[in-house]
């Protein structure tokens, strides 16, 4: 972030892209058929064991881009 004016992000949902209504169902991997995107990132974020916090992983990247030069393109999201 710091050799950069401007960042440009593409492939990164926001952070309540799994709890809006009517999102788009996507697999987790592409390769990997039956797996749902946001049931991993619920899983995931909730694990007793801990595992990689996606959804909090968005969070922080929504904070960096109030900071930064940040824009989320494909699909495109409001940093508020």
């Amino acid at each position: 972030m710091d050799a950069c004016n401007d960042i440009h992000v593409y492939g990164m949902i926001n952070d309540t892209y799994c709890k809006t209504k009517g999102y788009k169902s996507v697999p987790y991997h592409y390769y990997e058929p039956g797996r749902e995107e946001c049931d991993e990132y619920f899983l995931h974020e909730t694990a007793p064991y801990g595992g990689h916090r996606f959804i909090t992983e968005k969070a922080v990247f929504a904070k960096w881009a109030r900071q930064r030069n940040i824009t989320f393109m494909y699909p495109s999201w409001t940093v508020l």
